[in-house]
This record gives structure tokens, C-alpha cells and sequence, in this order.
């Protein structure tokens, strides 16, 4: 792999160029040395696998996949796949809390409003002797 300034490619764009054509993989840094980027060609077999993944992991984001099929499409078992989108810190439930407490809020009040409000009045109840 080589590394390039962005200032290098400003002077010389056809580094670029002979680089990618020579299939080499090329960091881009900062005139201090810091990474920016990485340009990979696109003959790599690199990029080829990884866009189908990238393209995979996505439609599992939006749903259009599920679990079973993400893994299938890219030859893991479950398991692997679970590893996989935890290191990549995917969720795989959409899950919202809040919205499940006011669901379970809501089931309560609804039960409440439905449950006699009179209880001692009730003919099955019993009220204890003091």
C-alpha cells in the first residue's frame, strides 16, 4: 500500500492515476501524515466482495432482508452474522423503549377502565369480617 499527501496529489494527479492502474491500494493523508481516506481500485476482488456486502448489510438495515437472509447472502451461519453487525455496531432489532413503556402504560389504563369500579358492591365479593 502506498501513502500520498493530499498536497503530493494536488502537484501530481497522475500518481493517482499509475497507482490505481498498478491495482495498489492508496492511503490518503494529511501534509502531517494523518489518514484521510483510502482509494482502492476498483479491479480489486476487495471491493467487489465488499460492495455486495456493504449492498447486504444495507437492505438489512432498511428491512428488506432478514437475518437468516443477510447470513445466507453472505455465506455465514446466525451466529457469525450476529458477531459480524455487533463488530460493525448494527442493531438488529429496532427497538424504541419509550415507545414500548407507553404501549405497556396504555394495556394498564385500558385494563383499569374495564375492571369494576365498585368492588364491595360486586355479588361475588367477599368483604372479611373485623
Amino acid at each position: 500500500m502506498k501513502a500520498l499527501s493530499i498536497k503530493k496529489l494536488e502537484r501530481h494527479p497522475e500518481q493517482l492515476r499509475l497507482l490505481l492502474e498498478q491495482n495498489e491500494f492508496l492511503l490518503i493523508t494529511t501534509q502531517q501524515e494523518q489518514p484521510l481516506g483510502m482509494l482502492i481500485p476498483f479491479s480489486s476482488h476487495l471491493v467487489e466482495q465488499s460492495l455486495v456486502d456493504w449492498l447486504a448489510i444495507k437492505a438489512f438495515e432498511s428491512g428488506d432482508l432478514t437475518l437468516g437472509q443477510l447470513a445466507k447472502a453472505l455465506n455465514k451461519t446466525k451466529s457469525e452474522m450476529l458477531e459480524s453487525l455487533d463488530k460493525l455496531s448494527i442493531s438488529i432489532a429496532d427497538y424504541d423503549l419509550a415507545e414500548d413503556l407507553n404501549t405497556i402504560e396504555n394495556l394498564i389504563n385500558a385494563q383499569l377502565a374495564t375492571k369494576p369500579t365498585g368492588c364491595l358492591n360486586h355479588k361475588n365479593t367477599k368483604v372479611p369480617s373485623a
